[in-house]
């Protein structure tokens, strides 16, 4: 296949914004439907040979959460007077705005005299605390962190839809990309009305499954 070449099998075209989509539906396990729009193979991403299943859900929007506004929106800060910090008896002077006074306290009061940080060396505290820098804590699952609300139903369509259509013996793709809209649009269209959500599969070469890729 030539790079960047592309390949599409389609369903019937989708109905109207209003009306339910045209195509095959599928009953998710979360009692969701969404109905198979298109399917694609291309080399486009730099993953090798990748194949997109295309879907639409027509309640994505109620399913997954939204944002509005842009991402530095915020309140604007008051203006602030001068703050003083006497860094031997660690007394904060000045306007008391936004938490600001309090955060100086913290730090003076956690100031460690040399003798206190000897005694910190000579206990083994400090070591322990470098190892931690070293190897710092994460949560149990830190990947749950980076799933969407519709996650399970996507890694379904995976297994249950796109496996047991990776054509055999045909070039196997090293890639799954499962794509969800909310109303059916063109491949790579952007429509700022059309919630999309995908989500990437790696296909291991000696194996069907679908491992997800989080990042």
């Amino acid at each position: 296949m030539a790079q960047g070449a592309l390949l599409v099998l389609m369903a019937p075209a989708a109905g109207a914004s209003d009306e339910k989509p045209n195509g095959v539906k599928i009953t998710l396990p979360s009692g969701a439907e969404v109905f198979w729009q298109e399917t694609l193979h291309d080399t486009a991403g730099g993953q090798g040979l990748t194949s997109r299943f295309r879907f639409v859900m027509p309640d994505l929007a109620q399913r997954v959460p939204s944002t509005s506004g842009p991402a530095s929106d915020f309140a604007e800060e008051e203006e602030r007077g001068p703050i003083d910090i006497d860094t031997e008896s660690g007394e904060v002077a000045g306007e008391e705005t936004g938490g600001e006074t309090g955060a100086a306290t913290e730090y003076a009061d956690t100031a460690q005299p040399d003798a206190e940080a000897g005694e910190m060396a000579e206990d083994g505290t400090e070591q322990a605390a470098d190892t931690l820098i070293e190897a710092p804590a994460l949560p149990a699952a830190p990947d749950v962190l980076a799933q969407d609300p519709v996650h399970q139903d996507v890694v379904w369509l995976c297994e249950n839809w796109a496996l047991p259509r990776i054509a055999s013996p045909a070039p196997r793709p090293a890639q799954i990309v499962i794509s969800l809209a909310d109303k059916a649009i063109p491949f790579a269209a952007y429509d700022p009305d059309v919630v999309q959500l995908f989500e990437a599969f790696r296909l291991p070469p000696d194996r069907d499954a679908c491992e997800w890729e989080p990042w």
